[in-house]
């Protein structure tokens, strides 16, 4: 399917990488997340033509993306996702794949709005957490709970191909996440566990309404509740065995998965 998949995505105008981050940047956003099949997005795809621009670099709008997941030695900031509670801490490493550039990045929610702080270092040091990745988290970490943090560790990765749409009204950047597998990195005898046809869409935004929403609202496509990312993949990994808050998003992308 995604080789024609790929064939439509040459009707979107293109924005190059530089455009894209003096246009949309948003390190402090609102975040609307929806769950969808393959199928689903593509139906969707022709909506989005009209208002969006599709990242393009060197030719290629399909990018691979690696991120791995730090917390504390208990997942405090796993629990913070599953008791609900307010800001909530997310600390990762990324790796863009094919350029091999890396970010260690701290995101903190409140509310509705999430900020995010990064700074870019090697691509040799993505999952690590060095001297200078523990200074930046402590430093932040500090100055946003006024008090030191525990240790962190590498606790999860997630592997996934992503699209990346910007608004043609620089209101709106639009993610699109598929080909997702996860593997957790504390059980030496896990395996990799691939969600087949499991389409994440997040948009990031100056406003709770924009563009994205009203196309999801007409392709009758709800916003996904108890969404986080990181709590999802370690609730799939059963790196932990309290993910009740999850439950109904799982079911959903089971449902999704079987489709397939």
């Amino acid at each position: 399917m995604w080789s024609d998949f790929s064939q439509k995505l040459k009707a979107f105008s293109p924005i190059s990488l530089s455009e894209l981050n003096v246009q949309s940047s948003f390190l402090d956003r609102i975040d609307v997340k929806y769950i969808i099949s393959e199928n689903k997005f593509e139906d969707i795809l022709g909506d989005l033509e009209e208002d969006f621009y599709l990242l393009e670099i060197n030719g290629k709008s399909i990018f691979e993306y690696s991120s791995i997941y730090m917390d504390s030695e208990n997942y405090n900031f796993y629990y913070q996702h599953q008791n609900r509670e307010n800001p909530r801490t997310k600390v990762r490493t990324r790796l863009y794949v094919e350029s091999k550039i890396a970010f260690f990045e701290y995101k903190q929610k409140e509310k509705n709005v999430t900020r995010k702080f990064r700074y870019q270092f090697d691509a040799s040091e993505h999952g690590k957490i060095g001297k200078e990745a523990t200074k930046f988290f402590e430093w932040i970490y500090q100055s946003l709970y006024g008090k030191a943090p525990e240790t962190i560790f590498p606790s999860l990765e997630t592997r996934y191909n992503r699209l990346t749409f910007c608004s043609k009204k620089n209101d709106e950047r639009l993610t699109v996440d598929f080909h997702i597998a996860l593997k957790d990195l504390r059980n030496k005898k896990s395996q990799e566990k691939s969600l087949k046809n499991v389409v994440i869409v997040e948009s990031k935004s100056n406003s709770s309404k924009c563009t994205s929403q009203k196309i999801m609202k007409k392709h009758d496509v709800e916003i996904a509740s108890s969404c986080s990312k990181y709590g999802l993949w370690c609730a799939y990994t059963q790196a932990i065995k309290d993910f009740s808050v999850f439950e109904d998003t799982m079911k959903k992308m089971d449902s999704i998965i079987e489709e397939k």
